[in-house]
């Protein structure tokens, strides 16, 4: 995944919510957002199990209609409870309590 800073919460393509049992008319929330591309729909499944290293949590994850898009890590619920540094090609993450 791709780490974005600048991104309100975690985006994936399509396929992804296929492959994580996400049905996206029944699970998700439909909303338009906009941005620098241009405008899209998004499909908001607030409460996707994840895991990193011992830490396990609910964040919530947009899918969007098509399939020609990096995944990419967000910030809300996620990134927000993190202080990760990057330095010299290293990435270090703890957890914020």
């Amino acid at each position: 995944m791709i780490v974005d800073t600048g991104a309100d919460y975690t985006l994936l393509p399509n396929y992804m919510a296929r492959e994580l049992g996400v049905n996206l008319e029944k699970d998700c929330q439909r909303h338009k957002t906009v941005g620098i591309g241009g405008s899209e729909v998004v499909y908001l499944f607030r409460k996707q199990k994840v895991k990193l290293g011992n830490w396990e949590g609910l964040i919530p994850v947009g899918f969007l209609n098509h399939d020609n898009i990096p995944l990419l890590l967000g910030r809300q619920d996620f990134m927000e409870d993190f202080k990760v540094v990057f330095e010299n090609h290293k990435t270090i993450g703890t957890r914020l309590d």
